[in-house]
Formats: C-alpha cells, sequence, structure tokens
C-alpha cells in the first residue's frame, strides 16, 4: 500500500545558524594560523657576501644569493606597521634583489644594516657632452 503523503526533512534546515557561523569561521582561522607560523619561518640571514633565506613549514627552501652591495634603502609603514613595528624595506642594489623583505619584523634596523653595506659611487664617472 502506498502512503498518501511523504515528508522529508529539509537538508537547509537541519543547518543551524551556528553549525553555519563555526564553517565559516574555522577554515579562515587555519588560513590566519598558517600564515602565521609561515612568516615566523621565513628568515633572510646576511653574511659578508651571501645572503641566505630560509622558509617553510612543511617543505623546507633554502636559497643562497650573492651580497655585492647596495646602493639605497628606503622603509615603507603603514599606521598598523608604525604600532606593532613592521614595513617593508626597499631594497635598490647592485645586481638583482630577490630577497623578499615585505613585512619585515623591526624594518629601522634592518635598513640601518643595509646602510652599512651601502657601494661608494665614484664621482670621476661624468658624462661627456658633445
Amino acid at each position: 500500500m502506498q502512503p498518501k503523503y511523504t515528508a522529508r526533512k529539509s537538508a537547509i534546515g537541519s543547518l543551524s545558524f551556528w553549525l553555519i557561523v563555526s564553517c565559516i569561521l574555522i577554515i579562515p582561522i587555519f588560513i590566519v594560523i598558517f600564515k602565521i607560523i609561515a612568516a615566523k619561518n621565513y628568515i633572510i640571514e646576511f653574511y659578508d657576501d651571501k645572503i641566505i633565506t630560509r622558509s617553510g613549514v612543511i617543505n623546507k627552501n633554502k636559497k643562497q644569493s650573492i651580497f655585492m652591495g647596495v646602493t639605497a634603502t628606503n622603509v615603507e609603514q603603514t599606521l598598523f606597521g608604525r604600532l606593532f613595528n613592521y614595513g617593508n624595506v626597499n631594497v635598490d642594489c647592485v645586481g638583482k634583489w630577490d630577497i623578499d623583505t615585505t613585512n619585515i619584523k623591526n624594518p629601522e634596523a634592518l635598513e640601518r644594516y643595509l646602510q652599512t653595506k651601502i657601494v661608494k659611487t665614484s664621482t670621476t664617472n661624468q658624462f661627456v657632452h658633445l
């Protein structure tokens, strides 16, 4: 014998407000925690003739670059950067600068260090007008 009416539960109705909110918040929390751990594991080591960057949480990366000198430095800080002591250090250097110096902790200290490595340019090279 067939029923005259069949009632089913709604899939959307079984999702409570708190379940939806917790799902929306849990994934971003994991992303934020992963970004914080990745930032803590990014290290730039300066030597007299080379720079070594170490990064990675699960996969570890090590990159070594030749350090030939710096021609200029600049620090950019937002309001939050000044409050929490982080910022971007822009570096003009001899050759290619492929070191990520964005969101560096205590950027003024890095800028002071890099200014000690500024290459002195010769003033005898002047343009000759013809």
